[in-house]
């Protein structure tokens, strides 16, 4: 059945520019032998029914309408690379090169010759086919809590043969999707107009850069400093933020962050919860790292005093494993519309283990590409006991790992 965008959804799909494309960028670490491509096919067209826009697509321009892609094929979704180089180098690549648009916004490569006889999966997807409601991510369904044979037929599928109606029809023949989604919110009462203001089509190379850590050495700073787990987590990308300045050779300052929350919606969607916007300015500039924990924690205290705030216990025991979903539905608070240069997309994820089939996944990195005024971003994924930063930024990233584990070992000494 077509179904029209959204005004939500087709403000974030204005952003995504050729010169400039905007989608996240799931890197699942993965122990054992790589999964063959025919597995992997047959294990994501078993799931596929719980995430059915993922074999959706976009006619018309503008404000356009999702439809069932009568071609699709997951297998022309998925393929295999030889890591050729270092992985954060293919990283960069891939946020770099804009989704096809005449097929669903998704695809995966299976990534062969990590160290440790590790492979990866990497799976781009548009933040605008997950919603967190009616639409979860497909990883979201993907991981099991058990290792899983992958066996039986995949369920037949039978597209829906209606045309789109609505808005979609009306931008059938438009070639500029931004210009279009422009002239239709004025013709709306301006209700785009602020999730428009910042939109930029302008090339931008993007940087990334990783680091892990054990969940309890922040836990454990977290408890002596009396404040959160998230404090510490923001404290900790501040210090990452403040040495990228340095770096660069910019002015220090304190910029405007978005770190979307998680909070209570009654059960009404597939995550168990609500993503709402909100912005701090990280206290890059304060001199200490024990004086910047302190301001942050004291900047999120009247949200955590909130009885809506979803704790990190409740937000990990979600059915299914919602990280990816999560950390689209943040993303996609940037049409809130407030001008900010940094994202902070914190999504705890299970405390035990996670199989793709019955392969172990060691680690989920989760790259928040930039948009609009954004240059430094920074997805925050646990799984198992282990958590991970991914930053993203429009300049490289050379001592990122260093100035958020140095951020953690000066806390824990000053604190002790």
């Amino acid at each position: 059945m077509a179904e029209a965008v959204s005004m939500n959804e087709a403000l974030l799909l204005a952003r995504d520019q050729p010169a400039q494309p905007w989608h996240q960028l799931s890197v699942m670490i993965v122990d054992g032998t790589p999964l063959e491509l025919e597995l992997l096919g047959r294990l994501i067209g078993q799931r596929l029914a719980y995430a059915p826009r993922f074999r959706q697509k976009l006619v018309g321009a503008g404000l356009q309408s999702w439809i069932d892609d009568r071609g699709f094929k997951v297998a022309g979704h998925l393929r295999a690379e030889t890591l050729p180089a270092r992985l954060e180098d293919r990283l960069a690549e891939l946020l770099a090169t804009p989704l096809e648009r005449l097929h669903p916004l998704w695809d995966a490569i299976v990534v062969t010759g990590l160290p440790l006889q590790r492979w990866a999966l990497l799976v781009r997807t548009h933040p605008a086919l997950m919603d967190g409601r009616d639409n979860v991510h497909l990883l979201h369904e993907l991981l099991d809590e058990q290792p899983t044979l992958i066996e039986g037929d995949v369920p037949a599928w039978q597209p829906a043969a209606e045309e789109p109606k609505g808005f979609g029809a009306l931008f059938r023949n438009v070639t500029d999707p931004l210009q279009a989604l422009r002239e239709a919110a004025a013709g709306l009462g301006g209700l785009a107009e602020q999730g428009l203001r910042q939109v930029s089509t302008e090339a931008a190379v993007r940087h990334v850069a990783s680091v892990e850590f054990d969940l309890s050495d922040i836990t454990a700073v977290a408890q002596r400093a009396d404040c959160t787990v998230h404090d510490v987590i923001v404290a900790m990308i501040t210090a990452g933020v403040r040495g990228w300045q340095l770096d660069t050779g910019a002015e220090l300052h304190d910029p405007v962050a978005l770190v979307p929350l998680a909070v209570d919606d009654d059960g009404a969607s597939a995550m168990g919860c609500l993503v709402a916007p909100q912005f701090i300015r990280l206290p890059v500039t304060t001199a200490t790292a024990s004086e910047r924990l302190a301001a942050i924690a004291t900047l999120t205290q009247a949200r955590i005093d909130s009885d809506r705030l979803v704790g990190a216990r409740d937000l990990v025991e979600v059915a299914g494993f919602a990280p990816p979903t999560v950390h689209a539905v943040a993303a996609a608070q940037v049409s809130a519309g407030r001008a900010h240069e940094v994202l902070i997309a914190n999504v705890p994820g299970p405390t035990g283990a996670r199989w793709l089939g019955e392969r172990r996944v060691r680690a989920l990195h989760a790259f928040e590409s930039t948009v609009d005024e954004q240059i430094f971003t920074v997805g925050v994924t646990s799984v198992n006991g282990r958590i991970s930063f991914a930053a993203t930024a429009l300049a490289a990233l050379p001592n990122f790992a260093r100035n958020v584990a140095d951020e953690l070992g000066v806390l824990n000494r000053e604190l002790s």
